[in-house]
């Protein structure tokens, strides 16, 4: 194995979460994956092979992660069987909790690599801090994705506030009901493709206040509970992440600032994910043409 990268644990967070590629401007206009390498660096005073070791550290975590859960029989049982099949392209859209480098979707995306009996292509367009709104301003960059199934994940930045005196969230309730339609419309009716919806992750208050108390902005857990609430309504047939992680200790599957799940946080997530898909039908059933076994 190469040896650790030499950054600090700020600079190994902003290549977590961060993916320049995704950023809307460069997401039309692309760039070689050396000058997004380069981009990174520059921002963050170290080097490209620093970047580029850490990147490779963060796929081998995910990839033992994936390859590790794969020695449950039952957890390979289920991802072989998923309801996915040659010409499929899984794309998941999202925030920071999917762009996560060692998240849920590129468990998933590993996982498939390594048990998939078929070759499934994916694809993560998930940009850190989105709201709903900002996936329907993204569309364009989902269409060009070709996706045959939409794995969608928002919400937690709906509920982001921002001020110190104030208190101004991004999205209201409604607001991220109408959204949350409009994408779902969008995703079936101009895409043809098939869309599971997740509710976002459940949050720990306390966390939350102190990691956050010099920023003029903030969470609240229970608006975070009340947009999982609007995603079960519009979708009744939600993988409901956010109850799944608060049946769980809490406090050991969220990171110090109380939103973004821990690596643990982040395999019940993927074994959320993996249950809820292994029960839908495929696209050869939708049309008529039986499961895909």
């Amino acid at each position: 194995m190469r040896p650790l990268p030499r950054l600090s644990d700020d600079q190994q967070t902003v290549l977590r979460y961060t993916r320049p590629g995704q950023w809307p401007f460069l997401a039309r206009n692309p760039v070689l994956p050396a000058a997004e390498t380069r981009l990174l660096a520059d921002s963050l005073g170290c080097t490209a092979a620093d970047v580029g070791a850490a990147h490779h550290e963060q796929r081998e975590t995910v990839r033992r992660a994936a390859a590790e859960e794969l020695t449950d029989a039952g957890t390979r049982r289920l991802v072989e069987h998923l309801p996915l099949g040659d010409g499929d392209r899984v794309v998941a859209v999202g925030d920071s909790v999917t762009a996560d480098r060692l998240g849920w979707f590129e468990m998933l995306s590993a996982a498939l690599s390594l048990a998939g009996p078929i070759p499934v292509a994916t694809e993560n367009l998930a940009l850190s801090g989105s709201t709903t709104a900002d996936a329907i301003e993204r569309f364009d960059l989902l269409e060009a994705a070709r996706p045959t199934r939409v794995l969608l994940m928002l919400g937690t930045n709906d509920a982001r506030s921002h001020g110190r005196r104030t208190d101004h969230t991004m999205i209201s309730p409604d607001e991220t009901r109408r959204n949350l339609l409009a994408l779902l419309d969008m995703v079936r009716a101009d895409l043809g493709a098939e869309v599971t919806v997740l509710t976002p992750p459940a949050a720990l208050q306390g966390r939350i206040d102190r990691f956050f108390r010099e920023l003029p902005l903030r969470w609240r857990a229970a608006d975070i509970a009340e947009v999982a609430d609007t995603v079960r309504r519009v979708d009744p047939d939600a993988l409901d992440v956010h109850a799944a992680m608060a049946g769980e200790q809490l406090g050991d599957l969220l990171e110090s600032d109380g939103i973004h799940p821990s690596v643990a946080g982040q395999r019940v997530i993927f074994r959320t994910v993996l249950r809820g898909l292994a029960t839908q039908p495929s696209r050869t059933a939708r049309a008529g043409g039986g499961h895909l076994s």
